[in-house]
């Protein structure tokens, strides 16, 4: 397995580049100790290349000590980050602050699933990010834009965000979308982008998605490569 090439092993890579410019910009805006942050991605970020260019396959890539450190690694960062949030009552009130909260919680997602892929997946690099069936609870219109919609969803566990230009969604609708690293559009942060407009079944069970159809599966995978490029 070309190891330095594969989606999921890049896809990982860029989420620890989200987590470094975050903590290297000092963009959280809360009181936080950026020294034990810094420690935890230096760790990450030597961990990495070893798993980068490990040249194994990807059971044996899920099973390296080095993958598991480097996972454990930004669970720590994820917990001093969550502990700080916690303590302080924090709430993100700028579109810049919640971009940056969404930024942060899509790597740890990231990193926090990275095993499971490649044990789980094919290398197909769609695959490499999340594939999720969400319900539509409450829509409503971006300020300032005639074409975009707000839409908060389920996926049967957490509460997502998705900004869209699909026509006629509504609450109740059923939808693929694929995780993506957080995007800022008219103001509103979008955390997901939704996979066409074609509803899923009403019998569809919310989460990860199991029966991904080829309109999904490609627009997931242009997304995916698109990012790869930026990595290679």
């Amino acid at each position: 397995m070309d190891t330095a090439k594969d989606a999921r092993i890049l896809i990982l890579e860029d989420a620890l580049g989200h987590l470094n410019r975050v903590i290297s910009n000092r963009k959280l805006r809360f009181h936080i100790e950026y020294a034990k942050l810094g420690e935890a991605l230096k760790r990450a970020g030597a961990l990495l290349y070893e798993v980068k260019y490990s040249y194994v396959d990807a059971e044996s890539v899920a099973g390296l000590e080095a993958t598991q450190n480097l996972v454990n690694a930004v669970d720590d960062f994820g917990g001093i980050f969550q502990s700080a949030i916690d303590s302080q009552g924090y709430s993100p009130s700028s579109s810049s602050e919640r971009e940056t909260v969404a930024e942060v919680n899509y790597a740890l997602r990231t990193v926090r699933g990275f095993q499971k892929k490649l044990v789980e997946y094919n290398d197909e690099p769609a695959y490499a990010v999340d594939l999720l069936a969400v319900e539509i609870t409450k829509t409503q219109p971006v300020a300032g834009s005639s074409i975009l919609q707000k839409c908060r969803c389920t996926d049967g566990s957490r509460t997502w965000n998705i900004v869209t230009n699909i026509e006629d969604v509504h609450p109740g609708l059923k939808l693929a979308c694929a995780v993506l690293p957080p995007a800022v559009m008219m103001g509103t942060v979008s955390e997901a982008m939704f996979l066409g407009g074609n509803p899923l079944p009403e019998d569809t069970l919310l989460g990860e998605l199991t029966n991904v159809s080829k309109e999904a599966l490609d627009q997931a995978r242009a997304q995916v490569m698109r990012i790869m490029k930026r990595m290679m």
